[in-house]
């Protein structure tokens, strides 16, 4: 398996500097919920210390008011992305209200109905009524517990001449060095950069889609879950520990699973979106995002006040309600429908989203977790480009729920490229071919970072008790319950970032960034004329004519 991965492996370290890599850049977007005192999430507005949510490059919100999410710009080194993503957390803890602090991992705890969950709030313009709205739809769809679930997200790009790289390797074109390389991307106009980039990125994902079990085996934390979170009748395959708290004995990320993200059971919905090229892709998106669904019609666009509460009636609203754990991604400009900036200027970055919040970590993820996801990457760059067809992305999908719910038990086969294999000696092959890749990387540095990354994760493959699922489920076993650990740990956490030495020159930034985002969003509100209803039509437009209000 991956002979041709190897391949190329070999030909990079053997006949370029990591220099050839130095253009990447890593960042990273962590969402975690205020909770009270007692763990229950916070009904209180957004923090004014804080910023405007709607505006703030760095501290915004996702569903919830009350689930943050901070948001590091491109960094060129892990290092560089975790300093800023624990500056963050640095800067919110010492500004949250008296009594609040961060959920520090994936599920929520002491939920009283989807109600407890409040709908994030952005203001009168007419872009802070559009995500209100959007996130109404959301609950109204698939309820709002789903939307009090925590994740990371792990961005990733590339520097241009990486694609011409990897032809290179593949004998698909001229010698691989530096100079020859520039030079034909020199030759190169725009447009050739720009299809050269995205066919790239495409089939960068389809391979990362291809091993994406591997994520929530090695890096899951969300194997355990509070029993408020459940309804009835819900979680019935799951063991009790202590009537409080429920758990897969052998699982690794019920966040991925069948109680986490998902789309509505009842009313069944075809969201089906081809992965085999990038135009298949959009077609289908577009398809979903403009073709109207007879029981959302029937719910309504507006609820019996005549307030929006959903954007339309049609089977996405936007291009983001589509749940992948891989997505491509371009940067839209302000009021631009994100399909609409894709499908112009083509794919910028690829956002990983399959990674949990882990409990252990201060910020939820550790520098060796990050190195291991950029070279997870590397691995869907030197695999071999192929189109990913119906029948092998549903394969993906069932290895992905698979390992989810029984990813550590012992023999565990899934559905790999030339039938079952096992998920240990799966998971070897990829880990082995990152060899040498993590030692090229390393040559570079002063201090290893990617080959101890690398052993961590190879240790286990062989050794399941050291996940951190595994090791979520015996905190959870020593605490007494889910919520005992994970309360625990949480204000552990809240108290270890107050007392560190504190970056002042991003400290700074960041408080401009406050008083910025108070400025943008009053400026926003000041000049949306006209009604709401003409700003959502034109956006909505710029695909597809809106959809009928009903």
């Amino acid at each position: 398996m991956y002979s041709e991965v190897r391949q190329r492996v070999d030909k990079l370290v053997q006949g370029q500097s990591p220099e050839a890599w130095a253009g990447r850049m890593v960042g990273l977007e962590k969402e975690s919920l205020r909770v009270r005192s007692n763990g229950g999430i916070s009904q209180a507005d957004h923090p004014e210390a804080l910023g405007a949510a709607l505006t703030h490059p760095y501290i915004t919100t996702d569903f919830s008011e009350a689930l943050l999410e901070m948001v590091t710009p491109p960094c060129d080194s892990a290092e560089q992305a975790l300093h800023f993503l624990m500056s963050i957390h640095q800067f919110i803890v010492q500004r949250l209200p008296a009594g609040e602090y961060l959920w520090n991992t994936s599920m929520p705890c002491i939920l009283r109905g989807g109600q407890s969950v409040r709908i994030g709030e952005y203001g009168t313009s007419h872009s802070g009524q559009m995500k209100h709205a959007y996130r109404r739809g959301l609950g109204l769809r698939y309820g709002r517990r789903m939307q009090a679930i925590a994740g990371v997200h792990f961005n990733f790009s590339m520097p241009e001449a990486a694609w011409l790289l990897r032809d290179a390797l593949s004998g698909a074109s001229q010698a691989a060095s530096s100079p020859g390389l520039q030079s034909q991307l020199d030759a190169m106009d725009d447009r050739q950069v720009q299809m050269q980039r995205t066919s790239g990125y495409f089939q960068m994902m389809q391979n990362l889609l291809r091993i994406g079990w591997i994520v929530p085996y090695l890096f899951g934390a969300s194997p355990a879950i509070c029993q408020s979170f459940l309804a009835e009748g819900e979680g019935d395959e799951l063991e009790i520990w202590n009537q409080s708290s429920r758990f897969a004995p052998f699982g690794t990320s019920l966040r991925m699973g069948k109680i986490g993200y998902r789309y509505r059971e009842e009313d069944p919905i075809d969201l089906s979106v081809r992965h085999t090229d990038i135009q298949a892709y959009i077609e289908d998106i577009i398809g979903h995002v403009s073709t109207v669904h007879p029981p959302y019609q029937a719910m309504g666009v507006r609820d019996a006040e005549g307030r929006f509460q959903q954007l339309s009636a049609c089977r996405l609203q936007i291009e983001n309600e589509y749940y992948s754990s891989v997505r491509p991604k371009q940067i839209a400009a302000q009021g631009e429908l994100p399909i609409h900036a894709l499908q112009e200027r083509g794919i910028r970055y690829l956002e990983l989203r399959s990674v949990d919040v882990n409990l252990l970590d201060p910020a939820g993820v550790n520098l060796h977790q990050i190195a291991m996801l950029e070279m997870l990457m590397m691995f869907a760059w030197l695999a071999t480009p192929e189109p990913l067809g119906a029948e092998e992305l549903a394969a993906c999908s069932r290895n992905v729920k698979e390992v989810a719910h029984r990813g550590r038990e012992p023999g565990l086969q899934l559905d790999g490229p030339d039938g079952k294999v096992e998920l240990k000696q799966w998971g070897r092959e990829i880990l082995e071919c990152l060899e040498p890749v993590a030692a090229w990387l390393d040559s570079d540095r002063q201090s290893p970072l990617y080959v101890p990354a690398l052993r961590d994760q190879q240790a286990r493959i062989e050794d399941a008790d050291l996940t951190p699922s595994a090791r979520m489920i015996a905190g959870m076993k020593k605490a007494g319950s889910f919520f005992e650990h994970a309360q625990n740990l949480s204000k552990s956490h809240d108290l270890a970032l107050r007392a560190m030495p504190e970056d002042d020159v991003l400290m700074k930034e960041l408080q401009e960034m406050v008083e910025q985002s108070r400025l943008r969003q009053l400026d926003m509100e000041a000049s949306s004329q006209g009604a709401f209803e003409g700003f959502l039509s034109a956006y909505l437009g710029q695909i597809h004519p809106r959809a009928s209000e009903s």
